[in-house]
């Protein structure tokens, strides 16, 4: 996702004496470089009233490239890598023009993470046309300063869920005829899917509604509890609400024209 500022220097050509001839592309330069720069900023602005606090990866993943008085182009763009996380350019995409939720890299890990259920049955956690959000309400979330779930904490859960410990481990299915297996040796998080959370073990052990999802067990000495961390939903589709292109652009052509205008005629 970008847009390009150009300046056509080749229509004026003709009309320019020599000293103009090398003085209008250096201008026509500058002023594309202001009007990229000035067109970020204002990105950057607009994105932390338009998006609910928005982390700063996010606000500044808005660059720019500049022009030289060789070439006289510019352009606007949004980071598209992302070595440790997601890159914006993709997961900002659906905010812009709009479409279903750009899976993370945690949900899309979860489309290889297999358990089995309260059943017995082996269950993939991230289930198509199905994802996973945080439950930022329960008291066994933990949230950064944006609000949003701590990166530790995905960690932990998709490390617990892959260590294959699952709802079957604590309802004990899995060899029958055996004893459940002990709590304590137990993983903190597992994933409980329609199946499971209707089973009579564990049905009224929840401490919010219950929903497939992704529950913290807390063992306590009056019985083990369990926490929704979280839901499982249907994946959500967003009408576009960020206006990449006509924030950039109404931003570059202002600037652009001032800055020319500066530079020309003072």
């Amino acid at each position: 996702m970008d847009i390009t500022v150009e300046f056509d220097v080749e229509k004026m050509v003709g009309q320019l004496d020599e000293l103009q001839k090398v003085r209008i592309p250096r201008a026509g330069s500058f002023a594309l470089n202001q009007a990229v720069y000035t067109a970020t900023q204002e990105l950057k602005t607009q994105s932390q009233s338009i998006f609910n606090n928005p982390v700063p990866f996010t606000v500044n993943s808005f660059l720019y490239k500049k022009s030289s008085p060789q070439s006289l182009e510019a352009t606007v763009f949004i980071r598209d890598q992302a070595p440790k996380g997601n890159a914006p350019a993709k997961y900002l995409l659906p905010q812009i023009k709009g479409g279903p939720h750009y899976p993370t890299r945690f949900q899309g890990a979860l489309l290889n993470t297999v358990v089995r259920n309260a059943t017995g049955r082996n269950v993939q956690v991230g289930q198509r046309g199905r994802i996973m959000f945080p439950n930022l309400r329960s008291p066994k979330t933990r949230t950064n300063k944006y609000g949003n779930m701590s990166p530790g904490q995905y960690t932990q859960i998709l490390s617990a869920l892959r260590g294959n410990i699952s709802s079957a481990d604590i309802y004990g299915v899995r060899d029958k005829g055996e004893a459940p297996v002990n709590d304590q040796s137990l993983s903190k998080y597992i994933y409980l899917d329609e199946e499971s959370i209707y089973e009579p073990y564990f049905r009224n052990r929840f401490t919010n509604s219950p929903k497939p999802g992704i529950y913290f067990v807390n063992r306590l000495t009056s019985g083990t509890k369990y926490y929704r961390v979280m839901t499982e939903s249907r994946i959500p589709a967003y009408t576009g609400k960020f206006d990449f292109r006509g924030i950039a652009e109404q931003a570059a052509r202002q600037k652009f024209t001032e800055a020319f205008r500066d530079l020309i005629f003072r």
